[in-house]
This record gives structure tokens, C-alpha cells and sequence, in this order.
């Protein structure tokens, strides 16, 4: 396990695998979560679409993911300082 800002993670999420990760929400309870923004990855039905928009997927406020677990898209609050990438 290692510490990451959310800047990183969304780096991190673009990639070739999914991404373990967990973060403090901000009703204070922890999620784990299995997340990607890689298209591949991504279950045809869910696509937004083929490329990783910046703008869409990391506006600032929340980074959007898509959880491959809860087979949804989701959203980490930008508040977020610190995730914890787990192995």
C-alpha cells in the first residue's frame, strides 16, 4: 500500500490495468474501489466514448471512474487529499 494525490490516481486510472485503490469519503467512511478510465476495460455498455476526455472525466471538482466492481461509473470528491493504492 502507498499514498497518491488524485492527481496521480487519475494518471494511474488511464492506464493498461485497473487500479485498487481506497479513500476517505467525506461522510467518513472508507471505500475501496476497483476503477479504470481505460476503454478497454470498460464494458460496451458503459462507454461515454473511446477517448479519455480530461474535461469529463477530471473537471476540477470530481474525478469520474468507472468501478469495475459496482459496475457503474462513480465519483471521487477533488476535496480527496490522499488515496491509498492497495496491493
Amino acid at each position: 500500500m502507498f499514498d497518491i494525490d488524485i492527481n496521480k490516481l487519475f494518471e494511474n486510472l488511464k492506464g493498461s490495468t485497473p487500479v485498487y485503490f481506497s479513500y476517505l469519503k467525506k461522510d467518513g467512511t472508507r471505500r475501496n474501489a476497483l476503477g479504470t478510465l481505460n476503454p478497454k476495460c470498460i464494458p460496451d455498455e458503459f462507454r461515454l466514448d473511446t477517448s479519455i476526455n480530461e474535461d469529463k472525466h477530471f473537471n476540477g471538482t470530481n474525478l469520474k471512474y468507472f468501478d469495475l466492481e459496482k459496475n457503474g461509473w462513480r465519483s471521487l470528491s477533488y476535496d480527496v487529499s490522499t488515496v491509498t493504492i492497495l496491493e
